[in-house]
This record gives structure tokens, C-alpha cells and sequence, in this order.
């Protein structure tokens, strides 16, 4: 992509939700094998960010918008996208599977949500979020400190039943319905920033101390607890949660520093092909995974570390090709990498 396209978007925000997915990739893809070691269960909190840009391009873009059908055209995307690559897997499994039940149910349980057949949980989130959003930015325009407060108490009360381990969470579906009361907390944060960074008053001194005192207070309070987080995320416990107080900012900081020494790499442009392609990478993403899954199971292939930390980042590789040349050639443009300019 030239510089002169890409300054006409906020380029480091592209750049925050490119690595967040890469690296949500190239997890899922290492943690396929049996008996996979998480490395990453203390620092994990790519996919809230993922979901809080989301939920920033939202205010930054969508609030102020007088009709919002264009949102509910995406969330219809969104599902069907979750669909076609869901059913196909979900039929795999119910031919190949350890657990072989008839065609038709797997294909029901996956279209009422009764099953999880893949790793791309968040699109039922985004799409059912989608659907729902032009009900939503209304309210929050008007009321937006009683929305955001709504929004907070929605997710204490979820987190605290959560914390419960009620049985019914074996239930997909009902996991689905208590995550996306949760997580929705993350889009509608996101969504106040977006619309402070659009009325230019959400980056200053502000809010970087705030930043830095939501890191030193979560630091010192989950090494107090003794680090208990272990990487799980649906449903939310609290546990995770202190745990993000302190490495969201972190990652933030994080990746601005990477972002601020390599934007002039050519190379750049191709990571962001990916958070500018979210839908199609996460769809690709999944496909990858799920021929990696196959492979395991003809094979019967039990790698280490060291092999599942190669198949995560061969997934991340094909991912960021594939998606250049669908870009540079599926699109119609010409695959020129340009040094990227503007802010």
C-alpha cells in the first residue's frame, strides 16, 4: 500500500489490531496439539485489545453516523463468515471425530450455537455485537457516563456468577451468552475512547498517567494474589481480570515502541494487510488451524515446544501472505511496499 493510502487511517491503531491477531494465530495454532504447553498463560491480553480497537473504531467512526445499517449488514457478515467455516468443520468431526454423532444434529448444534467446533469464537461475539449496536450507540451517545456505568455492572455481576463455575457454563451457548456480556465491557471502553480521540481529547499527560497507574496498581495487586491468572479467558474470573489491569497497558506501551521504531519498514504494510482484513484473516487463520488439526490427526504428530512454536508462526506467515496478495492481487492493486508516512 502507498503512504498517501495509508495516511487517510489511523495507521498505529491498524498496527495495534494487526499483531493482535497475529499473535491470537499463532496461539490457537500452537495450542492445537495434545498435550500443548501455554507459554503465554501470565501475559495473554492480545484479544482485549483486539475487541477495545474494535470497540474504538466504533466510536471513532460509527457513533456520530445518523443511520447504522451499514453495522448491521457487518454483523450479518460476520456470522455467516463464523459459518462457513464452522459447519464444514463441524461436519469433520462428526465423520472423524472421537465423538461421531449424525450430520444433521452437528450441523444444528453449530447454527444454534450448541457447539464450538473451531477457535473463532470472537466472530459470534462481533456479529451478534454488530446486530445489536444500532440499538446501543443511540443510548450511549445521550447517556454515555450511565452507559458506560451499566456497561461495567453488567460485567462485575457476569464475572461474579462466572466465578461461581455454575454447570450450565458447560453449555456453549450459554458460555457464548456470558462471555459477550463481559466482553462487551471491552467494546463500549473502546467505544468512549474512540469518541474522546475523535473530539481530540484522549491523548496528554492524562492519559498517560492513567495508564501508567492502572499498570503499577495491577502489577502490585496480582503479585500480591500470587499471579493466579492461568490464560483462561471464556468465561471471564476475576483473577484475569486484575491480570489485564496491568498487561494491557503494558502491551500498549509495548507495541507503540515497536511500531515507532519500524513504520518506515516497507515490510510494515504487510502486517497491516491483516488488521485491515480482519473478517478474511481470521477465516484464513482458521482454515490453517484446522489443516494442521488434520494433519495431527492422520499423523499423529506430538510435537514439542519447539514444533508447536513453528506451526504457530507458519500460520502467521501464510496469514500475512496470503492476505498481501489477496490485497495486491485479488483486489486489483499493485504490490508495491512503500515506506508508511503521516501520523
Amino acid at each position: 500500500m502507498s503512504a498517501v493510502a495509508q495516511t487517510r487511517r489511523e495507521v498505529l491503531i491498524d498496527f495495534y489490531r494487526s499483531c493482535s491477531m497475529l499473535f491470537v494465530f499463532y496461539h490457537h495454532t500452537a495450542n492445537v496439539f495434545p498435550d500443548s504447553v501455554d507459554l503465554f498463560t501470565k501475559f495473554n491480553p492480545f484479544a482485549e485489545l483486539f475487541i477495545v480497537i474494535s470497540g474504538f473504531m466504533v466510536g471513532y467512526v460509527y457513533l456520530h453516523k445518523e443511520q447504522h445499517g451499514e453495522l448491521v449488514v457487518r454483523g450479518l457478515k460476520v456470522l455467516a463468515a463464523y459459518f462457513v467455516i464452522s459447519v464444514p468443520v463441524a461436519i469433520g468431526m462428526a465423520v472423524l471425530g472421537k465423538k461421531r454423532e449424525p450430520v444433521g444434529e452437528a450441523i444444528f448444534d453449530v447454527l444454534t450455537f450448541q457447539s464450538e467446533p473451531t477457535a473463532i469464537t470472537i466472530l459470534k461475539f462481533y456479529g451478534l455485537m454488530f446486530l445489536l449496536l444500532p440499538l446501543i450507540l443511540p443510548l450511549f451517545k445521550r447517556h454515555r457516563g450511565l452507559m458506560l456505568a451499566l456497561s461495567a455492572a453488567i460485567f462485575v455481576l457476569c464475572t461474579w456468577f462466572a466465578n461461581t463455575r455454575d454447570p450450565a457454563l458447560e453449555n456453549p451457548a450459554a458460555i457464548l451468552l456470558l462471555f459477550s456480556l463481559q466482553a462487551q465491557l471491552f467494546l463500549m471502553l473502546g467505544t468512549w475512547l474512540g469518541d474522546l480521540h475523535r473530539r481530540n481529547r484522549l491523548i496528554g499527560p492524562r492519559f498517560y498517567a492513567i495508564m501508567l497507574a492502572l499498570f503499577v496498581f495491577g502489577l502490585v495487586l496480582d503479585g500480591c494474589l500470587g499471579f493466579p491468572s492461568n490464560g483462561e479467558k471464556y468465561p471471564y474470573r476475576f483473577d484475569k481480570l486484575v491480570n489485564l489491569l496491568w498487561t494491557l497497558p503494558l502491551l500498549l506501551a509495548l507495541l507503540w515502541a515497536l511500531f515507532a521504531a519500524t513504520r518506515q519498514w516497507a515490510a510494515v504494510a504487510l502486517v497491516l494487510n491483516v488488521g485491515q482484513n480482519s473478517l478474511i484473516a481470521f477465516l484464513g487463520s482458521e482454515v490453517v488451524r484446522q489443516s494442521v488439526k488434520l494433519a495431527l490427526l492422520l499423523g499423529g504428530v506430538h510435537p514439542q515446544v519447539y514444533g508447536q512454536t513453528m506451526m504457530g508462526l507458519f500460520d502467521v506467515v501464510l496469514v500475512t501472505a496470503v492476505l498481501w496478495l489477496y490485497r495486491a492481487h485479488g483486489l486489483q492493486r499493485h504490490p508495491v511496499l512503500h515506506p508508511l508516512g503521516g501520523r
